[in-house]
């Protein structure tokens, strides 16, 4: 199965509709021998300086420079985003059962970014276009 991910849910649809999918499941659609995904613009983000072990701002902690950035979960109200959390685990599962890959993301940083993040916090090894 080739499992396209768009960055947005408006474009992932779009896309899934010119190819003529139109099998709706929560989180990704289906047809034509492929399945279209999406994110929700950043699912993850750099973590905290407090995951690092800094703890207030000082100058004796500039600049923080930690030897290995981590990824987590986009936060909401201080906490996991669940919308973000649900939507990761379908691309998870989507990922796993992939035979490839194709990015769908706007083509500028911020959609490589997007894709790329998602691809190495769920350390999938499949190949991608």
């Amino acid at each position: 199965m080739k499992v396209i991910i768009a960055e947005k849910p408006s474009v992932g649809r779009e896309i899934a509709k010119v190819f003529g999918a139109t099998t709706k499941h929560d989180g990704y659609m289906e047809g034509e021998g492929y399945t279209f995904t999406w994110a929700f613009g950043h699912l993850l983000q750099l973590a905290a300086p407090q995951e690092y072990g800094y703890h207030g701002w000082s100058v004796q902690n500039l600049p923080m420079l930690p030897p290995k950035f981590k990824l987590c979960l986009r936060k909401k109200d201080g906490k996991d985003d669940p919308g973000a959390r649900k939507q990761l685990d379908i691309i998870r599962k989507l990922f796993d059962e992939a035979t490839e890959i194709i990015v769908a993301t706007d083509a500028g940083r911020e959609g490589e970014l997007i894709f790329r993040y998602i691809y190495y916090f769920l350390k999938c090894k499949k190949p991608f276009k």
